[in-house]
Parts: structure tokens; C-alpha cells; sequence
């Protein structure tokens, strides 16, 4: 039970700062584009709901002082401001300027709520206190920095993985948040086989045959053409992996049925294909975070800072799952997808490095001998 008290009652500074965020964020489109605005139905809306729902939060606040759950509603209503598409397209700088503005402050009054949540907790209650490395027997200690070098390892390559999938996509060097956009929404203004010759595939194929192929593909891609021009260049460059024969979960490029269906109009990765990637995802990348989770639980660092760093990758999982999805129907959520991966990568790397570094470093010197 919380110990709720007269003194905290008072203390209503953190709500009403909120209430004050709220309407901000209600009015920014007014102030930004007039008293008009009807410039950007979408990020109307955004600023609309988004302020609409921290001043709903606020007044419940207001009313119902007792209640702890509205300052965690209102850090996450924040967090949207600062990671929704609007911000971080810088489409309209002011826009994204003033949101980045209202959503830290947002931070940081959530901060001072959820702080003063905690203070309401009684005073005598029992504190659990975790083990930390120091207290963890050799055996544990190895289980545990073998786990993250495995771990570590697999993090290594999933990055190199992802670069070599979706680099290039755009025709320029390096991972860029239209490489993403092409990956989940396509590039509707060719294909998929033209993108991929242009991006991943770039070092398979000499430029005579590339300039071949887009113009068999700008004239119709008929079957006349495949076989004339088009399946030479595949028989020679292409076949050892696009064929049947290949035993590869590729698409069959020996054949003209094979070959159309990356002959269309690149509209990125299907509903179907989304769907299976994203309970792979969430399955494994749910099991890796808490095993690194549980490890880092292990460190000799502030709980409030366990906490965040064990929650972030969770979160930033779900968000970036989400947003593949809305990225299919609109392009510029690719940019919270970037972010959400950067933060769960992030998060991992910091769980990793810090707990191997307390695993080697991090040793009790009153422990002269121990279990082995």
C-alpha cells in the first residue's frame, strides 16, 4: 500500500506543469501555421490528440491526487512527441524544434512526478537487496561472461547483417532512413529487381548488364526480352543462387515466372512477410533482452539505472516492431524505426560492456576463497 499523505496531496506543481505541457503541445499548430492550419492533416492530429490526451491525463491527476499511474501515461505520451515521425523527419523544422522543446521538459517534469511517486512509498518497507558480481561464485561469473561474449558475438553479426540487407538501397553508400523506407514501403518509382541490382547485388553485376536489365524493365519486361537478353545475364551472374537447383530460399531467376514477380513495381515487404518476421523477432529478440536483462541485474549500479536500461530495450522492441508496419503504409515512420533499433542496440551494448567489465574487474576483497 502507498502511504498516502496530506503533505504529498499538496504538492501539485509536477500536474500542473503537466496540464501546461498539454496545452502546448494542443495549441503548437496554431502557433506554427496560423490560426488556420490545415497544412498537415497528419501532424495536425498529432499535436491535437497527443496534447488533448496529456491535458485529459493532467485533470485526472488534478482530481484524483492518489492515483500514481497518470505520471507513467504522461513520461510515454513525451517519449511519443520526441520519437514520432513529425519530430524526427524535420519536415517542418520549427515543428520539430518545438516538439523536441516540449518533450524534454515533458521528461523531465514525468521525472519529478514518478520521483515524488516513489517518495510516497512507507518508509519502513522491506528493500530486497539483489546480489551483485561480487557476491557470485567463479562458475557463475564464467556461466555469465560466457553468455555475453555468445551474445556479444551474435550482436556483432546482426548488425553486420542489416547493413549488408539494407545498405545501398537508395543508390548512396551506408544505411540511410530511406534505405529503411525502400525495406518496408518500397520504391514505388521502380522495382524490386532494379533496387536490389542497384543496392545489395551491386557487386554481382558489371554496368552493361545492369543498364540491360532496367531497360528490359522500363520497356515492359516481356518475355521476348527475358529470353533474348535477360536469361544470358542470369545463366552467367545469377544462377548459382536464383535457381531451383540452388536449394536457396530465393527467388527462381532462370525462369520467366520466376523473374517477374521481382519485375514489378517494388512495393516492400508484404503483409505476410512482416507478420512472420515480427513473431521471429519478438521470440528471439524477447529472450535475448532478458537473458542480457537478468545478467546485468548482477552489476553494482544505481537501481534506478538498471531499471531504465533493463526496461529500454523492451520497449524499444515493441515500438520498433510497430512501426515496420506503419512504415508499409506511410514512409516517414521509418525514422522511429530507426531510432527505436538504435536504442535497443544501444541498451544491449551498454548491458554488455558494463556487466563484462564488473564480471573481470569487480572482485570482493574479503573473499579470499570461494565455492568453486
Amino acid at each position: 500500500m502507498l502511504n498516502v499523505d496530506k503533505e504529498y496531496q499538496g504538492k501539485r506543481s509536477a500536474r500542473f506543469a503537466a496540464l501546461i505541457i498539454g496545452l502546448a503541445m494542443f495549441f503548437v499548430p496554431w502557433y506554427v501555421n496560423g490560426p488556420h492550419d490545415v497544412s498537415s492533416t497528419v501532424g495536425f492530429w498529432n499535436c491535437v490528440i497527443t496534447g488533448g490526451l496529456i491535458v485529459a491525463v493532467s485533470v485526472v491527476a488534478l482530481i484524483r491526487r492518489t492515483d500514481y499511474w497518470p505520471g507513467w501515461v504522461f513520461a510515454v505520451l513525451n517519449l511519443w512527441i520526441l520519437l514520432n515521425p513529425e519530430t524526427l523527419s524535420f519536415a517542418e523544422k520549427e515543428m520539430s524544434i518545438l516538439h523536441i522543446i516540449i518533450g524534454v521538459a515533458g521528461l523531465v517534469v514525468s521525472f519529478i512526478w514518478i520521483r515524488r511517486v516513489f517518495g510516497r512509498l512507507p518508509l519502513n518497507r522491506r528493500v530486497v537487496k539483489g546480489r551483485t558480481f561480487r557476491e557470485c561464485s567463479s562458475s557463475e561469473r564464467t556461466l555469465f561472461g560466457l553468455v555475453l561474449v555468445v551474445l556479444g558475438l551474435g550482436y556483432v553479426m546482426a548488425i553486420g547483417y542489416l547493413y549488408m540487407t539494407h545498405t545501398g538501397l537508395d543508390g548512396k553508400s551506408g544505411v540511410t532512413v530511406q534505405d529503411l523506407s525502400i525495406s518496408y514501403y518500397g520504391n514505388r518509382s521502380g522495382t524490386r529487381l532494379e533496387q536490389m541490382l542497384r543496392g545489395p547485388m551491386s557487386g554481382m553485376r558489371s554496368e552493361e548488364d545492369l543498364n540491360k536489365i532496367v531497360a528490359w524493365l522500363k520497356s515492359g519486361a516481356d518475355q521476348a526480352g527475358y529470353d533474348k537478353t535477360i536469361h544470358p545475364i542470369i545463366e552467367k551472374k545469377c544462377a548459382r543462387c536464383h535457381s531451383a537447383k540452388s536449394g536457396m530460399n530465393l527467388p527462381d531467376f532462370t525462369t520467366y515466372a520466376g523473374i517477374r514477380a521481382v519485375a514489378k513495381v517494388d512495393t516492400g515487404m508484404s503483409i505476410e512477410t512482416l507478420v512472420k518476421l515480427s513473431h521471429i523477432h519478438l521470440f528471439g529478440i524477447g529472450l535475448v533482452t532478458f537473458v542480457l536483462g537478468f545478467v546485468f541485474t548482477f552489476t553494482a549500479l544505481p537501481a534506478w539505472l538498471k531499471n531504465i536500461v533493463i526496461v529500454a530495450p523492451f520497449a524499444a522492441v515493441v515500438v520498433d516492431i510497430a512501426t515496420w508496419f506503419l512504415t508499409k503504409w506511410d514512409p516517414i515512420f521509418a525514422y522511429t524505426v530507426l531510432v527505436a533499433g538504435s536504442v535497443m542496440g544501444l541498451s544491449w551494448a551498454f548491458q554488455i560492456l558494463v556487466s563484462m567489465y564488473q564480471i573481470v574487474f569487480l572482485t570482493d576483497d574479503k573473499q579470499e576463497s570461494e565455492p568453486i
